[in-house]
């Protein structure tokens, strides 16, 4: 019986919607005969024991999960995600380096380091990319570290914390949109279609409640994936092509009728209800990708 361990922490059990698709993985793999475990970090050491694994918990290389991923492609194991989707997708300097190599439309960017926190550069940045500009930290997940700023003050700000944690920021021209596109790629296919929209008031997907360690988050409308534009799903397929051929989360943003790249994610959000509403096979798909 070919064995599926799906790696997760607890904290994937915390949200219903999450849990529930947890559970539809489960379902689906039992249902073509495979035998489908939680794996938590307690005892990753029975990898070996497995045929295919499965990460749903949040993939950084500085994290459990890319271990286990790591070890698991050591051993020649199907692994989604592979270890080489997390460096590319955990390191947003490496993947916007990507997509200008390969001409993949994508959000104006423009990389600094910390010497160039002085009047002229920053002075330079607006004037190229417009006021305000978003600025990240290469290992964002979850609409973490990213953050506006509109005037030199502000960028010194968030530039000095950022720089706490790497030695290049990806600066990035601010595009406000009532939602962002996100497209559910599988090994080169379109998976799903939905639209993350923008909570009223707020300028990204998911955004911290003021004063607050919580977020708030916009609704997730999903489309019949056919009936999306093809433009998009051309520019979804052609960014994930860079990266490899696992399961990727691609975001992007519409703007007088043009698609541009925002990130694509390894790992991408997949709730009951939710990413899969128009897609209930979605899951299947995956199992038999893990296991062919």
């Amino acid at each position: 019986m070919t064995r599926i361990a799906c790696f997760v922490e607890k904290y994937n059990f915390s949200d219903p919607r999450e849990e529930k698709a947890l559970e539809n993985f489960k379902r689906a793999a039992e249902t073509f005969g495979y035998e489908f475990n939680f794996l938590f970090r307690g005892n990753i050491s029975e990898i070996p024991k497995y045929d295919a694994v499965f990460i749903r918990a949040t993939t950084d290389p500085l994290y459990t999960a890319y271990i286990v991923s790591k070890t698991a492609s050591e051993l020649g194991l199907k692994v989604v995600d592979d270890p080489e989707s997390i460096k590319i997708c955990g390191n947003k300097i490496h993947q916007y380096a990507l997509f200008q190599k390969h001409s993949i439309p994508h959000i104006p960017t423009i990389f600094i380091s910390k010497e160039d926190l002085h009047h002229k550069r920053l002075q330079e940045i607006f004037k190229t990319l417009g006021k305000p500009v978003v600025i990240k930290a290469p290992y964002t997940s979850f609409s973490r570290y990213v953050e506006k700023a509109a005037c030199e003050t502000s960028f010194r700000d968030v530039a000095k914390r950022y720089f706490r944690r790497s030695d290049v920021l990806a600066v990035q021209q601010f595009m406000l949109t009532t939602f962002d596109w996100r497209v559910g790629v599988l090994n080169g296919e379109v998976l799903y279609v939905c639209k993350y929209m923008i909570p009223k008031g707020r300028w990204k997907h998911g955004a911290k409640r003021r004063g607050k360690p919580s977020f708030v988050w916009g609704r997730t409308v999903s489309l019949k994936k056919e009936n999306a534009p093809m433009a998009l799903k051309e520019l979804a397929l052609k960014a994930c092509a860079v990266i490899g051929r696992g399961l990727y989360g691609v975001d992007i943003k519409e703007a007088n009728g043009n698609y541009v790249v925002v990130e694509v994610n390894d790992n991408p959000s997949i709730y009951a209800g939710y990413e899969d509403l128009r897609d209930k096979d979605m899951y299947a798909k995956i199992i038999k990708y893990l296991v062919d």
